[in-house]
């Protein structure tokens, strides 16, 4: 009931597991070796959520979920893991540790699986460009950067207006054609929090660019400096002034540092950090 499966295809390189379903797999792979005391809620809750029939059925789903959290001790403390943009949209306890891609407690990288691991092995090219975007407007924070990078020289924006889950081929095409002739990839946050493009740049060798305004939802900030590898940016009408003002050097530096840490923007890397949150 809380684990269906999905015909879901977003974003369009995804071929294979959403990040609950994959985390799923792993803590149940490894739960003989797992110690802790929180109890976990496996739910998919993007296949759940994204599911027609999910705001109608949305109250029966709360009722069975709470006769299942009934059946544990007053004190018990529990942990989910949630790649959709709103959450869990189910009740649940307070003291529940919510990993999440764009809201909750612990934030997490907002990734997914592809098996062909195709933007890993798509053949670099010498950036000719100074940073590019394709994509839709669906947030004031994307509105604030088409303006701010408007008429800049060697920036390419090619932007819609309405977003559709299912992405047509040749602009998910020219995305990555884009990205990789671009020094920075611009990914700013969406009706979620975080950003698709900056786990998808990370694996073109592309300085993600991150656009945010009222959380800098950026996981794992006790093991890494963003700002070795990435930018962040919240002044947006400053972005120009702050991607120029990178001088080559240190471009080429952030390029090296993106190579140590891309390993965090797995799958893999991302269950190895939740096992060690919840230990």
């Amino acid at each position: 009931m809380f684990r269906p499966g999905t015909s879901h295809v977003y974003p369009p390189f995804k071929n294979g597991r959403y990040m609950e379903e994959y985390a799923y797999e792993t803590l149940v792979a490894k739960q003989d070796e797992i110690k802790t005391d929180l109890v976990y809620l496996p739910i998919f809750w993007t296949n759940l959520q994204n599911h027609p029939g999910f705001a109608q059925s949305r109250a029966k789903y709360d009722i069975v979920l709470n006769q299942v959290l009934q059946t544990f001790p007053k004190n018990t403390r529990f942990f989910t893991i949630v790649q959709h943009d709103d959450g869990p949209q189910l009740q649940l306890p307070k003291n529940t540790i919510i990993f999440g891609a764009c809201t909750g407690t612990i934030p997490l990288p907002l990734i997914y699986e592809d098996k062909t691991n195709r933007l890993s092995q798509l053949e670099r090219k010498e950036p000719e460009l100074f940073a590019s975007f394709v994509g839709s407007l669906t947030h004031p924070v994307r509105q604030r950067m088409a303006s701010a990078v408007e008429s800049k020289p060697y920036i390419v924006c090619r932007m819609q207006k309405a977003w559709n889950v299912k992405v047509p081929m040749e602009q998910a095409d020219e995305f990555l054609d884009l990205t990789l002739r671009s020094k920075f990839c611009l990914a700013p946050r969406g009706y979620g929090r975080s950003s698709f493009r900056f786990f998808e740049a990370i694996l073109m060798d592309t300085i993600p660019v991150y656009f945010w305004d009222d959380v800098e939802w950026l996981p794992y900030k006790e093991h890494l400096d963003y700002t070795l590898f990435s930018v962040s940016i919240s002044d947006i009408s400053k972005t120009y002034d702050i991607l120029s003002g990178i001088s080559e050097e240190r471009y080429q530096t952030m390029k090296t540092e993106l190579q140590k840490v891309k390993h965090w923007f797995t799958l893999e890397g991302m269950m190895e950090y939740v096992i060690e949150k919840i230990q």
